[in-house]
């Protein structure tokens, strides 16, 4: 079964369209934006849904002239402004700015990224926060289809902060048993042989084969890359497609949740601000 992040976004939009129209305000998210080419195409994708659901977005700019304490400056100004509802850094910022120390400036209530260490240590201890984007966008995609994580063995291809340890952590919260993996594990084919769920957040292209999966093998795709013919593709190859019991396609699957839930965390986040 296709596991479609369009048709997913589509539905829950409706209802956040609803329930941003229900507050006595017009939510507002302030970006601190860096002119990265990655960042840009994400930045172009924001305004698309925030235009959609009536939600208004100010972006500051990083001028590369500025220092970190310039940045933490803005966003403690941004913390007491009882206009902006949610605050996020675009990364990568240009390499003299500490981005952790930018990061944890922002007020945990604020941080609709979910990055900072205030929200990833309530994760760990299983405590109300503002989940990461594009690891909650994952779980968000395999709610919306009624999969049940309780009791499943998952693995998860990836230890980075952004996705991968967040992302373990979200699943240890919904009961499953959870192996995180890397490049450095031992037998990894093997171990996805034997998953009820594989969460690929690795960032190597068509890395996972149809011969390391079985037809019993539910499939999260993370993964974001682009082939020899320049083709964007997932880090499961789309024959895995064929034989898998669901799967999330590259494009059209995770990605597209990641805004979705950083919209229902700038609501969470605006419902605290009105209170």
């Amino acid at each position: 079964m296709r596991l479609d992040g369009k048709i997913a976004a589509t539905s829950i939009k409706e209802q956040l369209k609803k329930e941003f129209a229900s507050l006595n305000k017009r939510a507002c998210l302030a970006i601190v934006h860096y002119d990265d080419p990655a960042s840009a195409s994400y930045l172009k994708g924001r305004l698309k849904i925030a235009e959609e659901l009536g939600v208004e977005i100010k972006i500051f700019n990083v001028d590369e002239k500025q220092t970190t304490e310039d940045l933490i400056s803005l966003v403690l100004d941004l913390n007491n402004d009882a206009n902006i509802d949610g605050i996020m850094v675009d990364r990568p910022l240009p390499k003299q700015f500490d981005e952790n120390k930018i990061i944890n400036s922002i007020i945990s209530t604020k941080d609709v990224d979910g990055y900072t260490s205030l929200n990833l240590g309530n994760l760990v201890s299983n405590q109300s926060c503002l989940p990461s984007c594009t690891p909650g966008g994952a779980l968000r995609l395999l709610e919306y289809y009624d999969i049940d994580l309780s009791g499943k063995d998952a693995l998860v291809i990836g230890r980075s902060v952004n996705v991968g340890k967040p992302l373990s952590l979200m699943l240890l919260n919904k009961n499953a048993t959870v192996t995180i993996s890397h490049s450095k594990t031992v037998d990894l084919k093997e171990k996805c042989k034997t998953a009820d769920i594989i969460f690929l957040a690795l960032g190597r292209a068509n890395f996972l084969k149809k011969e390391d999966i079985t037809d019993n093998t539910i499939i999260v795709d993370i993964g974001i890359n682009f082939d020899e013919n320049g083709k964007m593709c997932g880090d499961a190859s789309k024959e895995c497609y064929e034989i898998a019991a669901s799967y999330t396609p590259v494009p059209g699957g995770v990605g597209v949740m990641t805004n979705v839930v950083l919209m229902e965390n700038l609501l969470k986040a605006a419902k605290w601000n009105t209170k």
